[in-house]
């Protein structure tokens, strides 16, 4: 099953302080609901990391563990990577791209996240709508922390 989530996010802030929230990669992960950890996976040149992901989707509570690469860097513009990973038990697997474009905006910055994930095995059993409304859930809170990172009076 692929996924195909867009989300359009107004900060109120310079895209400056947006690029170091991306390239913050503790910070940002406090902000995805379900990350348990994250690691830098040392390979010279190359960026990746090791995630472990929990989260609850119908019956299911999954944990994947994940290698997120970061394929693609234009500063202060662009951030891509590309995602990978399974169940420790092997009964679902993920694989995707990610890709965050910031671009000037009346209030500051606008962040689009643009996600295409394949999601194969158990959890795919589930179907789309219950899939794609936990997804959409997902991504819907993500998308209120960032904005509240730069909210005025957030410290």
């Amino acid at each position: 099953m692929l996924l195909s989530v867009t989300e359009n996010l107004e900060l109120a802030t310079g895209s400056g302080d947006a690029w170091q929230l991306l390239r913050d990669t503790e910070r940002l992960a406090r902000l995805v609901g379900g990350v348990q950890s994250v690691e830098p996976i040392e390979s010279p040149g190359t960026e990746a990391y090791r995630v472990v992901v929990m989260e609850k989707v119908g019956p299911f509570k999954v944990i994947m563990n994940l290698e997120v690469a970061i394929t693609e860097t234009v500063e202060l513009q662009v951030l891509g990577a590309t995602i990978k990973g399974s169940e420790p038990k092997g009964g679902s697997r993920a694989t995707g791209t990610v890709r965050v474009e910031l671009t000037p905006s009346p209030a500051g910055t606008a962040m689009r996240f643009i996600v295409n994930v394949e999601i194969l095995g158990k959890l795919a059993t589930l179907g789309a709508p219950v899939i794609r409304r936990r997804v959409n859930e997902l991504f819907s809170d993500f998308g209120k922390r960032v904005v509240a990172e730069f909210a005025v009076g957030a410290a």
